[in-house]
C-alpha cells in the first residue's frame, strides 16, 4: 500500500483508485466522485491508502490505468457542437419555444458536455468550448428571434443545472441588444453569464432543495469561489469575474457578498441579476409561485427598483409581451 498525498484529492476528482485506512478498511471507491463534504470527511484520517500498489505487478496495474485514464480523457476531450448527435441525448423541449426541438438537445448536450469538463478539471478546454458556444448561442439563438415578444419561446425547459445558465445568458443578450452594447461586449456578457454561478461547483450542497430563497445563505459563498476561479484559475477578465461576484447584489445595497448599490455594482452583474431572477421565477425556483410569462413579469415590477436597475429593469420588461400567459407547465415535450 501506499500513502495518498493531499495533492491526489481535489474537489470534483473521480477516484482513480480504492481509498483505505491503516488498518486496510475501505473508505470510498475508485469512481467515486470527491465531492466537498468526502473531502471535509477525508480529513479524519491521519493517513490514507492507496489499493493501487498492494499487487506484485502494481507497475503494470498503474500503465493499464493510466491507459485507460488517458483514454477516458480523449473521449472527454475530443468533441464539438458539430459532431454532436441529438438523438443521443434524451432531455426536455419547449414546443412554444423560436427553436428547432434539435437545435434545443444540441445546444443543451453542448452545454452539458462543457459541464462534464468543468466538474473533471479541465478547465482550460471547458473555458474554450464555452467562448465557441458563445458563438453557437449568437448565431443559433438570436438570428432566430427576430422579435423576442414572449417570454415563453426564449427558454429552455427541464435539467436546471442545464437550463438555467443557457436561459440567463439568453435573456441576458436580448437585453445587452436593446441597449445597442457593441458586439465584442454582447459576447463578454454571454461568457459572464454561463459563467455567472461556476462558484457553485465548489459548494457542497446538502439536501439539493428545488427553492432558492432570494438570500440564499447556505450557498452565499459561491459569489466569491467564482469571482476567484474566473480570474485566477480561468485567467479571465475583472469584468467577467465581477459578475460572478456581484449578481446577487441588489440596487438598494440589501444583496451580497458587498451590499454594493445602485452603480457600484457594474453594469454586467445589473443585468444578470435582472435575467437570473427573471428564470428562478418562471422556474418556479423562487417561493412565489409562477405560472406563466406574465404573472413573472408582473413579479419582476412588484419587486421593482429596490433589488433591480431602473435602466435594466424596465428594457427588459419592455422586451416582452404582458399578454404572454401560456403555462409553462404546457409547453414541454
Amino acid at each position: 500500500m501506499r500513502i495518498v498525498e493531499n495533492s491526489e484529492l481535489s474537489n470534483y476528482k473521480v477516484l482513480p483508485f480504492d481509498l483505505f485506512t491503516e488498518n486496510k478498511t475501505k473508505i470510498l471507491e475508485a469512481g467515486e466522485v470527491l465531492t466537498p463534504g468526502k473531502l471535509i470527511m477525508l480529513k479524519n484520517y491521519v493517513r490514507i491508502y492507496a489499493e493501487d500498489f498492494l499487487s506484485e505487478n502494481n507497475s503494470t496495474s498503474r500503465k493499464s490505468d493510466t491507459t485507460i485514464q488517458n483514454a477516458s480523457k480523449q473521449r472527454l476531450l475530443n468533441f464539438s457542437y458539430e459532431s454532436l448527435d441529438p438523438d443521443e441525448f434524451d432531455t426536455v423541449i419547449n414546443r412554444a419555444s423560436s427553436l428547432k426541438p434539435d437545435t434545443q438537445k444540441k445546444i443543451k448536450f453542448f452545454y452539458k458536455r462543457i459541464f462534464e469538463l468543468f466538474l473533471q478539471g479541465y478547465y482550460d478546454d471547458a473555458i474554450l468550448k464555452l467562448q465557441s458556444l458563445v458563438t453557437i448561442l449568437r448565431n443559433e439563438i438570436y438570428k432566430n428571434l427576430h422579435r423576442s415578444d414572449k417570454g415563453s419561446k426564449v427558454r429552455f425547459l427541464g435539467e436546471y443545472e442545464l437550463c438555467h445558465p443557457l436561459n440567463v445568458t439568453i435573456i441576458s443578450g436580448l437585453i445587452a441588444r436593446k441597449l445597442e452594447f457593441a458586439p465584442k461586449s454582447i459576447d463578454d456578457l454571454l461568457l459572464s453569464a454561463l459563467l455567472h454561478d461556476i462558484g457553485k461547483l465548489k459548494v457542497d450542497f446538502q439536501g439539493g432543495s428545488a427553492i432558492l430563497t432570494m438570500n440564499e445563505d447556505e450557498i452565499r459563498e459561491h459569489t466569491i469561489l467564482g469571482y476567484r476561479m474566473i480570474k485566477d484559475t480561468f485567467g479571465l477578465s475583472e469584468t467577467i469575474a465581477k459578475v460572478a461576484l456581484e449578481h446577487h447584489e441588489n440596487n438598494d445595497g440589501s444583496g451580497y457578498p458587498r451590499g454594493l448599490s445602485n452603480d457600484f455594482i457594474s453594469e454586467f452583474a445589473q443585468i444578470i441579476n435582472v435575467a437570473n431572477y427573471y428564470d428562478n421565477l418562471a422556474g418556479n425556483r423562487t417561493h412565489i409561485p409562477i405560472s406563466n410569462n406574465r404573472e413573472a413579469l408582473r413579479e419582476m415590477l412588484n419587486i421593482g427598483t429596490s433589488r433591480f436597475s431602473p435602466r435594466i429593469l424596465y428594457t427588459f420588461i419592455h422586451m416582452f409581451n404582458y399578454d404572454d400567459i401560456s403555462d409553462f407547465n404546457d409547453m414541454t415535450f
